[in-house]
Order: structure tokens, then sequence, then C-alpha cells
């Protein structure tokens, strides 16, 4: 799965920051207090990615802007409970990538990502990475290979959940290796983490959104970045086929949604400020620590980017066969 971005730098000036928040106020909203529901619980890249942004509109807008983590069936609790929501701008929903790859996980989700939401902005996109504990004897992709093989069903993955996007690359990794792994899922993101520095899984398929804070402190191990080349925010870790890999091309992009009734110039007004959120030096402090970057999708193009997203992560997904009722 390959998602093409054009990105933007993080840092830029404050002034314009400035000239957003005024905008912000003029247009008049929020007139009250605003939710971003966030589909998973804290600690996960859905959240670390909504929450500087909560936090820096709260400082600047008249009204607060409140998190609300509702989990629950790989995401789709909180989606359906946002996508339920009156469309007046009081209701936003923070997610990701994973929302497409959850349509052909979860047929009775009761919703659909592309139909029932508009986008508000494309807000961060951060590369996967293939991590394992510290003190692993695995240091490329070519070792987990011939030790999978040599002891099939002996190795171990873990992941945030069934149907999650760390499992559903997972799950690309073997078939297209061949390779038989245990599949081990946690409730969340932190919890996965937590156990495979503590060694209880062999290696796991994480954004490095929050897997950058545990390479850096020396207690995870990057092997390699899901992309099919290196990365200028993390030069050092190699690209999948490079360390040894088959070809695997995954990059996270996180996003903002309204339910899709939303009148439209409501939707514009919020998408400015969020999008002005973003060039904030609290949010571009944010990024930088957890290596994402900004996509440049122009608002024109983020309902089409949207729906292809959805159609090749279903056409993904169906092709792997995971599903969860």
């Amino acid at each position: 799965m390959r998602s093409s971005f054009k990105v933007t730098a993080c840092a830029v000036s404050a002034l314009f920051w400035l000239s957003a928040v005024q905008l912000a106020n003029a247009v008049e909203w929020p007139a009250k207090i605003v939710k971003i529901i966030v589909p998973y619980g804290p600690g996960g890249g859905v959240d670390s990615f909504a929450r500087p942004i909560a936090s820096t509109l709260s400082d600047q807008l008249p009204k607060r802007i409140i998190i609300e983590n509702r989990a629950g069936a790989g995401g789709t609790v909180g989606v359906l409970a946002a996508a339920k929501s009156p469309a007046d701008g009081t209701v936003l929903l923070a997610g990701g990538v994973h929302q497409p790859m959850s349509e052909a996980v979860y047929p009775g989700r009761g919703y659909r990502i592309e139909k029932d939401f508009v986008p508000i902005a494309i807000t961060a996109v951060v590369p996967n990475v293939l991590v394992v504990p510290a003190e692993s004897r695995f240091n490329t992709v070519a070792d987990i290979i011939k030790e999978a093989k040599a002891n099939p069903g002996k190795l171990s993955y873990c992941s945030s959940g069934n149907g999650t996007s760390q499992h559903i690359i997972g799950e690309m990794f073997k078939r297209r290796a061949g390779l038989d792994i245990l599949h081990v899922p946690y409730r969340g993101t932190a919890p996965a983490l937590t156990d495979l520095i503590a060694g209880v899984c062999d290696m796991m398929f994480d954004g490095m959104g929050t897997s950058a804070p545990q390479i850096e402190g020396k207690k995870l191990k990057a092997i390699a970045l899901i992309s099919d080349k290196r990365s200028a925010r993390f030069p050092n870790i190699p690209a999948f086929v490079e360390a040894g890999g088959p070809q695997l091309d995954a990059s996270i992009w996180y996003a903002m949604w309204a339910p899709v009734s939303t009148p439209p110039d409501l939707v514009s007004k919020i998408r400015g400020i969020v999008k002005g959120s973003l060039t904030s030096p609290a949010v571009a402090r944010a990024w930088d620590i957890q290596g994402a970057e900004i996509p440049n999708v122009k608002d024109e193009d983020i309902v089409s980017f949207v729906e292809r997203e959805t159609a090749e992560w279903t056409k993904t997904v169906t092709e792997l066969g995971i599903k969860v009722d």
C-alpha cells in the first residue's frame, strides 16, 4: 500500500498562526465547547496527534476544545458515535488511515467513513516502523524472516488490537514473506509497547509517532521503515527492502472529520482554523518530536484522497481475509 504525499516543513512563522487565530475569532467558531472524539485509548497515535491540536486551539479560541477517548471494536465505536452527533461543529472526529482500513475489517460497523463524514484536514503523516526490544537478537528484516522460516509459529508480533493498522501491516508482512508469525492483540498501543519493551513479543509494526521516543530512549530498536525509501527525518533507519524484507510501503496519516451534514461554510471555517493550528509553534514542536510532517493535500483534493485510500485499503484488507464481526 502506498500513500504519496508532498510534505511541507512543520516549523513556520508564529505570525501566520496569530492571523489564523484572529480569523477564528472573527467567524465566531466555536460558539460553545467542542468535543473531538478519539476512537482509541490515550497514548496511541491518533490521541498523540489530536491532543496538541486541541490544546493549541483551546489556548487561542474563546471556547475549550476537549478530547474524548471512546475506544472499542478497533475504533468503530467512537467513529459511530461521531457519525450520530449533531452536524453543528460541536463534535469532530480525529482519526487517520485506520478508518479506511476498518471499512473491510468491520462490515457491520454502522457507518461509512467516506459517506457519513466530510474530511476537515489531513493533519500529519509519519512512517511506520518495524521495532523490536532493545536487546533483541534481530538486526534486520532478513534476520526475522530466516528465524520465522526455521521455526514456524514461534515468533510473535504485538499490535494495538484486531483490525488495527498494526495488525493489518503485520499480516501484509506475513503474506508477502510467506511466514507463520503469531499475532498478539492488545487493547491499545500503550500496553502493546509496554509488553514489547519487556520482551513479551518479538516485534511490532508501529507508527513512528509512538515508537520514536522509545527508539531514542534506547528501549526499542528500529529494524526498518515500512517504506520503499529512507526518510529524511530518520536517515539511519533502512527501508524495508533494503533491510532484507519484501516490498512493503505503508505510511500512517492522521486526519480530522466532521459529520457529513455539517454546512459547507462551517466546514470551511473549521478547516481554516484547524489548518492554522498546524502552523503554531506548539504543534510544530509536537510533530517534530514524533517525527511527523504536514501533508500538503489541497482542500479540493481532501475528499478524493480519503475515497482513494478507502478503496485501496478495502481491497488490501479483503485480500488478506481480515474481518472482525
